[in-house]
């Protein structure tokens, strides 16, 4: 982005900090607030293309507060080294992942399946990483909403299966 704030990103604030709401909601042991979130994301993107559209935007905040959220587990996970079984359930509604290896196991699956399915890898990062229901989703990806709701389902299946668990039903 250049370095004077696009007009974009400025009408899109209440949205990305909603966004970010929702993500932080669901992760616990978090010490960032949603407007911090936002605001790191910002600084991520600080400097590089500014975005097409509004497709590519959101789509480059919740990839960038995602590796933030992935960086911190990171940096906990670091002093504590523990094993034990990954349980991880791919809905944004009852995921509250507070386990750093889940997070980090969770983001190594979703990082296989972009590459090998980069449709399916982009829907799972906007619902369940960013929050963003599968209507949305179709319209900013450029999709019919069945579509998007398929990528999610087979998307479950793949990164169950890379986690080592059963496949949700």
């Amino acid at each position: 982005m250049d370095s004077a704030v696009p007009a974009d990103f400025e009408s899109a604030y209440r949205e990305l900090k909603a966004i970010a709401s929702r993500e932080l909601a669901r992760h616990a042991g978090h010490t960032l607030s949603a407007t911090a979130l936002v605001h790191e994301a910002y600084l991520k993107l600080a400097g590089h293309t500014a975005p097409a559209d509004r497709v590519h935007l959101v789509s480059l905040v919740v990839r960038a507060m995602r590796q933030i959220l992935i960086d911190e587990a990171r940096r906990r996970q670091a002093d504590k080294r523990g094993g034990g079984a990954i349980r991880i359930t791919l809905t944004p509604e009852l995921a509250a992942i507070d386990d750093d290896d889940s997070v980090l196991a969770l983001d190594q699956a979703i990082g296989e399946l972009k590459a090998a399915h980069p449709r399916m890898g982009e829907v799972v990062e906007l619902h369940f990483w960013g929050g963003i229901d599968f209507g949305e989703i179709a319209s900013l990806i450029g999709v019919d909403r069945r579509t998007v709701h398929r990528d999610w389902t087979a998307a479950r299946a793949l990164i169950a299966r890379s986690l080592g668990a059963a496949p949700p039903p």
